[in-house]
């Protein structure tokens, strides 16, 4: 952020700022911005791309904690700043289709609003079609789409099938912490299910597969 800073590339070294953010929350040192500029600040709220970095960010820390009312709040201000659909590629596109679909299919499963449900299918359609063109980037994110879907629609055998499916993929494709979130998101499936043993396996799992990845 310093480089970029002192470059004055503000916008690159503001995007690159929240990322850094959102990884010392989660390895716990929650770090605070500091001596945030008049510039900066101008730009949080005219720029769209960091803007939509900003929120896609907030969101996906609060969704990792399950803070359900900061993950709608921020989930909707992301909404409100993304084009209608992610038309091209962009890898940065992809992860933030993957995790907002799994923030709507959660937020759809709390809320009951329709509106959740259709944007979490948007995210599973786009992963589906990204998984025919590489399999090996995308295969374990659709499949955990789909299960979070199914357990949307009260489908859990397929939801059970397809939890399995996302966590062999992201293992043979080395995706060391994307195994770890779905065994984590199986848990919490299983959980609510009422199956506490299966859940404290899979909550071990992914803790397990969690610090192998560096957490």
């Amino acid at each position: 952020c310093i480089f970029l800073y002192e470059r004055k590339m503000l916008i690159f070294m503001m995007n690159a700022k929240y990322f850094q953010h959102s990884v010392f929350k989660l390895i716990g040192t929650d770090e605070k911005p500091t001596d945030v500029s008049a510039e900066e600040e101008k730009i949080l709220t005219t720029n769209k791309s960091v803007v939509r970095t900003y929120n896609y960010q907030k969101a996906y820390t609060s969704f990792t904690f399950r803070l359900y009312d900061d993950s709608k709040h921020y989930a909707e201000k992301y909404l409100d700043c993304v084009d209608s659909t992610w038309a091209n590629l962009v890898l940065r596109h992809a992860f933030q289709a993957f995790h907002m679909g799994l923030i709507s299919f959660w937020l759809a499963r709390k809320s009951r609003e329709q509106r959740w449900y259709e944007r979490g299918e948007r995210s599973k359609l786009a992963l589906k079609k990204w998984a025919e063109s590489s399999k090996w980037t995308f295969e374990n994110k659709w499949y955990l789409l789909e299960a979070e879907e199914s357990y949307c629609n009260n489908d859990f055998e397929v939801a059970k099938l397809f939890y399995e499916k996302a966590i062999l993929s992201a293992k043979e494709h080395k995706f060391v912490h994307e195994e770890a979130l779905a065994y984590e998101l199986a848990a919490y499936f299983y959980l609510e299910l009422g199956d506490a043993e299966k859940a404290m396996e899979y909550f071990l799992l992914a803790h397990e597969k969690y610090h192998e990845w560096g957490a």
